[in-house]
């Protein structure tokens, strides 16, 4: 019994002269895996600097708080600048030059038109954006990273979808469409009117597929025109472009489609897939990773990784014993941990002033009792439950 006692005592004290760093949760941003790159254009590209200073966007979106805000602001203008119309000259894929053939000719896009416009409207201010195309309609998917995932947003209808209160995704609405959950899915309008959906109002939705591409500035769209193959490029004369409503119209541009077991259609002579990985395609994330396995002097070094991030400016980081984000252009950090539970959140920030998703870890940390005894130091356990998504 007296050498029992003595191997608690030994037990205890043991534990308590040693150090102990137990992470408890971990909340990392994604690596994209998906089988493609989005293709976009510069964001520095001259025709988008012409349309973001001559329609004066900055100003369109100057009461904006939110990143989430910009993009409907954006959405609303887009929808102010003409009215559509079913015979017009379909012009190259060029916002400057769609606005200029309304303005001065009365040539009335549609929704094509008025994605072009959105699209490109965002990629001037720095947000990321994808065509999706649908049965006989044609939207745009804008990456927020308020709400870390892409969001559809119509153009022509000035409208974008929510349920509790969070916008929703194409395949949110397919789903909704192929399953008839509807429940809580409302359409919103910039005027902050919301309808509830009827599974009828979705229908647009039952085939969805986003575009691989949207660097149409750089890369024309190639168009069969009444039977000839051309590229759709700048004309003196718009007259010259095919003409909607008389001409036969073929345009090209790379698309996936979603499919999932719910569907009963599906998109003609389009690849297609059920990998959601394929369409999730997370931009601006930040991966938190611990640099090696100890510390040294209670001092943690932390690695930051940016993924899929391509206007990556800097890191802003945080720990719980700052209230201020404080910028860094290194990728690695050292993180001096104080007893009891710490947490290090970490963030990008983009050249042209956004922020990307919020990472973090937390981790309780029990120094030695007595520094000067020696003791088993420095040694990184882990308490952490991964569930599915």
């Amino acid at each position: 019994m007296w050498a029992v006692s003595v191997m608690a005592a030994g037990l205890i004290g043991w534990l308590a002269q040693m150090e102990i760093l137990l992470v408890t949760s971990e909340h990392n941003g994604e690596i994209a895996v998906s089988s493609y790159t989005l293709r976009e254009d510069d964001f520095n590209h001259p025709r988008l600097r012409l349309l973001r200073s001559r329609e004066k966007l900055d100003e369109v979106v100057s009461t904006a708080k939110t990143q989430f805000e910009t993009i409907k602001l954006l959405r609303a203008w887009t929808r102010r600048q003409w009215e559509p119309g079913g015979r017009f000259y379909y012009p190259p894929w060029d916002a400057v030059e769609i606005l200029d053939l309304a303005r001065k000719y009365g040539n009335r896009g549609f929704c094509a038109q008025y994605g072009i416009v959105l699209l490109q409207a965002c990629q001037s201010l720095g947000l990321h954006a994808r065509y999706v195309d649908l049965p006989g309609h044609f939207v745009v998917a804008v990456w927020s990273d308020d709400y870390n995932r892409w969001v559809v947003m119509d153009p022509t209808n000035d409208i974008h979808y929510e349920r509790d209160g969070v916008p929703l995704r194409g395949r949110d609405l397919y789903r909704a469409y192929w399953t008839g959950d509807l429940r809580g899915i409302v359409q919103v309008g910039s005027g902050g009117r919301r309808d509830a959906m009827t599974r009828n109002d979705l229908s647009n939705y039952r085939l969805y597929s986003i575009g691989l591409l949207a660097n149409q500035l750089s890369e024309p769209v190639e168009v069969k025109n009444n039977g000839r193959w051309r590229r759709l490029l700048h004309a003196s004369d718009y007259r010259t472009y095919p003409r909607i409503g008389s001409d036969r119209l073929e345009i090209t541009s790379e698309f996936l489609a979603w499919r999932s077991k719910d569907a009963e259609e599906s998109f003609p002579l389009r690849p297609e897939t059920s990998d959601q990985d394929e369409f999730r395609y997370a931009l601006n994330q930040t991966v938190i990773l611990l640099a090696n396995g100890r510390l040294t002097n209670r001092i943690l070094k932390v690695a930051l990784l940016s993924s899929n991030s391509p206007t990556f400016e800097r890191f802003s980081v945080r720990s719980d014993e700052s209230t201020s984000w404080v910028p860094t252009t290194s990728a690695t950090i050292k993180w001096l941990l104080h007893p009891g539970m710490n947490e290090l959140t970490a963030r990008i920030e983009t050249r042209d002033g956004w922020t990307g998703n919020v990472s973090s870890i937390k981790l309780f940390y029990k120094p030695s009792l007595v520094d000067s005894v020696p003791s088993f130091r420095g040694n990184i356990f882990r308490l952490i439950w991964y569930r599915s998504i």
